[in-house]
């Protein structure tokens, strides 16, 4: 077997130790010994081969097939933990590692957390999974390029950690003392841990995997990237009926008939709506409608203005405001930034309660959200 270290880093120097301060050793993989302590998904493409280097020996290679991914047996019982190990990238061409955290199967439905390094591009991007559907589509904002100490080399191996807490994770690349990017956003508080490659493309190789309990995150300091999000100038206030087989006549209308059927949603702290968390993707309930009521003194005009990955439609008290085809991103800032623009539509309230409707259709690739906000229409 090979030797392995755990470094800690402080600010006067590097000191090793056998295991992190507050940790327990899980797991440590060297790929010596087989894959049997691994639940391997979509297999053939996860496999060792010879690396060819002394350092590493046997490592894993994972080449892209569909939707595979290797998890680590049991390891949906360790709570929080922290995930190190090293990754190359053999080929230039279209590839990546995904980290994949806080796996859970419901009912038919597989989610998890994932970060993924791109190989040849050399930056992290955030890419929850939902039912199979890939999220990155709605969190660009933490798109983190790669560079220096810990930018990606093809044919070079460097070194990565992910720390999970919960629902909150930190991912590190290169240097281990401050993560690339805090991501506090996945609804999933709990579940197994294991690494995908890209559904196509070339393969990634990774060794020297060690997992460990853990009672809190290393990084205690402020949001990476550091962003100021608004959700108090959005519509967050939403209700639900879904996921449904087909659409539903009736709830489009709001008739009152369906008013029991109405469940509470809550949107992210960023104020995003994740419809993926209702909708199907591979399933085959892939409708649903979510509802916001707008209080109105007198009848006015108003803008509708969204920012979204679904197709959706929309109504208003009953009565139909038109199809906004899926956008390539959802942004946060889509009314403060015009790069960002989403779609406007001009609605007209009623005195007293309005109920604005939105109809969404999973089964869409890298879908499954929108943002939504209310302003004046300027007459």
């Amino acid at each position: 077997m090979r030797p392995r270290i755990t470094r800690l880093f402080t600010a006067a120097a590097v000191v090793f130790l056998p295991f992190p301060l507050h940790s327990q050793l899980r797991f440590s993989e060297t790929f010596d010994d087989g894959l049997s302590r691994w639940v391997l998904e979509g297999a053939p493409g996860i496999e060792i081969r010879d690396s060819g280097e002394a350092e590493h020996g046997p490592v894993l290679e994972l080449t892209p097939n569909g939707n595979l991914y290797a998890l680590i047996n049991g390891s949906e019982e360790w709570g929080s933990v922290r995930v190190e190990g090293d990754v190359l990238f053999p080929q230039d061409s279209h590839n990546y590692l995904g980290v994949l955290y806080n796996f859970t199967r419901r009912r038919e439905r597989v989610d998890f957390g994932n970060f993924y390094i791109k190989g040849n591009g050399s930056y992290i991007r955030v890419n929850p999974h939902r039912d199979g559907l890939v999220g990155r589509t709605l969190y660009e904002e933490f798109r983190t390029p790669l560079r220096d100490s810990a930018a990606i080399l093809i044919g070079e191996w460097q070194h990565f950690k992910l720390e999970v807490v919960g629902r909150e994770a930190h991912f590190y690349v290169g240097e281990m003392d401050v993560p690339k990017v805090v991501f506090p956003y996945l609804e999933l508080d709990s579940g197994a841990v294991g690494f995908q490659p890209r559904c196509c493309g070339s393969e990634v190789w990774i060794d020297n995997i060690e997992v460990s309990s853990i009672d809190e995150l290393g990084y205690t300091g402020p949001p990476l990237p550091a962003i100021e999000y608004k959700p108090n100038e959005l519509l967050t206030e939403w209700k639900v009926i879904g996921p449904l087989l087909c659409t539903d006549p009736l709830v489009e209308k709001d008739d009152p008939s369906v008013e029991s059927r109405w469940q509470a949603f809550q949107t992210d702290e960023r104020g995003a709506v994740i419809t993926s968390r209702i909708t199907d993707f591979e399933g085959p309930r892939t409708a649903a409608y979510f509802r916001t009521s707008v209080e109105a003194e007198k009848s006015k005009t108003v803008v509708f203005k969204m920012s979204s990955v679904d197709n959706v439609a929309a109504w208003i008290n009953g009565r139909f405001l038109g199809f906004m085809p899926r956008q390539n991103l959802a942004w946060y800032d889509f009314w403060e930034t015009k790069a960002h623009a989403g779609y406007s539509y001009r609605i007209d309230l009623d005195e007293g309660e309005n109920h604005i409707v939105i109809r969404v259709r999973g089964g869409v690739y890298a879908s499954g959200g929108f943002f939504a906000r209310l302003e004046p229409s300027g007459e």
